[in-house]
């Protein structure tokens, strides 16, 4: 849990005044430039000391103008991964992962070594210069040495902005691999809506130095607020999925979820023929890549037909979206002539069809990571659901 009370703080004739509350694993910072989503991370770390209200992290008082309380940034076990990475230039890439050792000799480590490693995909690299290195790989390098401080919350300013498209998705499943199997709550700063997204659904916004909302990237859309930062066609319907079998045939992968087949062809590196049958994936769809249909076809190429139920239409300036319930919801970008075709109105029976190609692979979870298929477990639950 994290809270911020009231606090206000001056940089030069900016001021900024923040006030929230966030219990998500993965909580993500978006707004535009010079907003003072930075400069929240500072406060909360202590690089910066407000100059009044209350910072909480885990029920600890961070920060307390009134009773006049600051604890230090090096007793705060915070996690911070600057934009710039900020890698020791004359030390090694192993001697940058474990500086941090020095400094917590009293405490508890849960977080080994060579699972940083091991986890980051950084064996390869350990005798390299930082020099040496991709903006990938100094940033998975930047992520293991903070991690490896034993920190209770994770800070990430930016960490896709020196990595290439490809890169990000790896960076991406790194997180993932980080958050689940660590258990280390993070905070994420990106300009880039779509990689957020991926991670996590709840978002804190943040404009002209104010936090203007903080709730699940889906209520923002469906109440229409914030419509000139949260474009729903930046969103990604975020999904879960269990594997099945790969079908040699067709060159596709079948997926299960809540007792219907999915089929996904993809060139992801993430997914292989090789992957254990109940493996859990993480996908992700966009709103435009999904069409609507009033009943079941056999003459399509799109190999994914899912039936659910119209549970609201949503119109803005420029698009109209539909919302449709199949067991779990997802948003799908349709145009007034299709809405007037289709008679689209709430509570009514609808296809989803989804081209194989369409489906993004986020992540693979791995042995450790994997919760019980539904099958398995006592209670029977949904297997695909919108990811927060």
């Amino acid at each position: 849990m994290i809270e911020f009370k009231s606090v206000k703080y001056s940089l030069g004739n900016k001021q900024f005044d923040y006030d929230f509350a966030t219990n998500s694993s993965i909580t993500g910072i978006y707004g535009p430039s010079g907003a003072g989503k930075t400069t929240l991370f500072n406060l909360l770390s202590g690089l910066y000391i407000p100059e009044s209200g209350e910072i909480n992290l885990n029920k600890i008082q961070l920060f307390n103008s009134n009773e006049k309380k600051n604890l230090p940034s090096k007793r705060r076990n915070i996690g911070y991964v600057f934009q710039e990475n900020l890698l020791f230039p004359h030390l090694s890439v192993q001697k940058n992962l474990t500086f941090s050792e020095l400094y917590i000799k009293k405490k508890k480590k849960n977080i080994q070594l060579q699972d940083v490693i091991e986890l980051l995909d950084l064996e390869s690299l350990l005798n390299q210069m930082p020099r040496q290195l991709s903006g990938g790989e100094r940033q998975r390098v930047a992520i293991g040495r903070a991690l490896l401080s034993q920190p209770s919350l994770l800070l990430l300013d930016e960490p896709f902005s020196n990595v290439d498209c490809s890169k990000r998705k790896q960076i991406i499943s790194y997180l993932l691999s980080i958050n689940h199997h660590f258990k280390v709550p993070m905070l994420i700063i990106s300009h880039h809506l779509e990689d957020i997204l991926k991670l996590t659904h709840q978002i804190i916004l943040v404009e002209n130095g104010k936090i203007t909302a903080t709730d699940h990237v889906f209520n923002l859309i469906k109440n229409g607020e914030k419509s000139n930062l949260i474009r729903p066609k930046k969103y990604q319907n975020t999904l879960f999925a269990y594997f099945n079998d790969f079908d040699k045939k067709d060159n596709v992968f079948i997926l299960t979820t809540n007792n219907t087949q999915v089929k996904i062809s993809t060139q992801s590196k993430l997914l292989t023929k090789g992957i254990t049958k109940g493996t859990k994936i993480q996908l992700c769809i966009k709103p435009d890549d999904i069409a609507l249909s009033l009943d079941y076809t056999e003459e399509t190429s799109l190999q994914n037909q899912l039936q659910g139920k119209v549970t609201q239409i949503i119109e803005n300036t420029n698009n109209l979206y539909c919302v449709v319930d199949c067991g779990f919801e997802v948003l799908v970008e349709i145009s007034q002539a299709i809405r007037e075709k289709l008679l689209l109105h709430k509570g009514q029976s609808i296809y989803c069809l989804i081209n194989a190609k369409y489906f993004n692979v986020v992540h693979v979870f791995s042995n450790t990571e994997e919760e019980k298929l539904p099958e398995q477990s006592e209670k029977k639950s949904k297997r695909f659901s919108i990811h927060s």
